[in-house]
């Protein structure tokens, strides 16, 4: 779990980069480090592995400042993904806030991410933890070499109900600062829930603190997931995320109902939009646009929305 300093005020978190080799886990950690200013990020490290020296894995550390009072530092870790460095990925785990899973989504590669998914279940188990105790967020990677039939396939059997998802292209920056800020937030959220409202010691003859109204938590992780985009180096990568809500927005203005700002979109009472991936021309008057779709129950489905843009265009005429 996250190191918590009452004297300092100050709590550092990890979120390890999980699976296969060449998902693209350290692409993430590079992109990441290219685009947020560099007051807000540490320089990229290889560590060498306390199960075996000559293994060696990267970090990245970043800081979110201060959050509800706090000063926040998150350490971003990709861990090895080699068959034999399976002991080094296991002790990675050890006290871990968040999960990032790099889902390679080239052709071919889904017994392989199952294998992946797989061991990371079982090595959080050996701590008695669970991915259901954790922020999980799955990253489909590689997607402009990815079989969209495989991948729907694939998520069916990942089985992961309530993680967001996101499409990303890492190697090009598309979607790394929209999985950063989405599991970021889920951890600051969660360490809020568990430590954090009770790690300002009470002023002198001040009352005993209480807990955040339900509201606070999810503003301040907001804030803090704008922060990580505005921060960005290159502002465009968030363009596509940004341009997906504001299609959303305008497009289903009857449909969609009550846009509740900071929790998605609701789609009437009993359905809502979880997360949002990445939106691409799938041909010259289309776009693409996945979605995971979440109930009152906490399930989840996965579909892909295709906007056709002529009925605009005609309209605008």
């Amino acid at each position: 779990m996250a190191k918590v300093s009452r004297e300092a005020a100050e709590v550092n978190a990890r979120i390890v980069y999980w699976g296969v080799e060449g998902a693209g886990k350290t692409t993430n950690l590079r992109a990441a480090f290219t685009k947020l200013r560099p007051d807000h990020r540490g320089q990229m490290r290889d560590v060498a592995s306390r199960v075996d020296p000559t293994v060696t894995y990267e970090v990245l550390p970043i800081s979110l400042g201060d959050v509800a009072g706090i000063r926040t530092q998150i350490e971003l870790v990709a861990v090895p993904g080699g068959p034999e460095q399976g002991p080094t990925r296991k002790q990675l785990l050890d006290q871990v806030d968040g999960v990032v899973f790099v889902i390679d989504a080239s052709t071919g590669k889904t017994e392989e991410n199952l294998a992946s998914f797989a061991e990371l279940g079982e090595a959080l188990a050996a701590y008695g933890r669970s991915l259901a105790d954790l922020p999980v967020v799955l990253q489909y990677n590689k997607r402009d070499l990815a079989d969209g039939y495989a991948l729907d396939d694939l998520h069916r059997k990942i089985e992961l109900p309530g993680a967001a998802v996101f499409e990303a292209v890492a190697t090009e920056g598309t979607g790394v600062l929209q999985t950063l800020s989405t599991v970021s937030k889920h951890v600051i959220r969660a360490l809020r829930d568990q430590s954090l409202p009770q790690l300002r010691p009470p002023a002198a003859g001040a009352a005993v603190p209480v807990a955040p109204a339900p509201g606070a938590a999810m503003n301040t992780a907001g804030r803090m997931e704008q922060a990580i985009l505005d921060e960005a180096a290159t502002p465009e990568a968030a363009d596509a995320s940004r341009e997906a809500a504001t299609l959303l927005d305008r497009s289903w203005p009857e449909a969609a109902g009550e846009i509740e700002r900071g929790t998605g979109a609701r789609l009437g009472r009993s359905l809502s939009i979880v997360s949002v991936g990445e939106a691409t021309r799938s041909g010259d008057r289309r776009v693409r646009l996945p979605l995971v779709v979440g109930d009152n129950e906490g399930g989840t489905s996965t579909l892909v929305l295709h906007i056709e843009l002529e009925a605009l265009l005609e309209d605008s005429g």
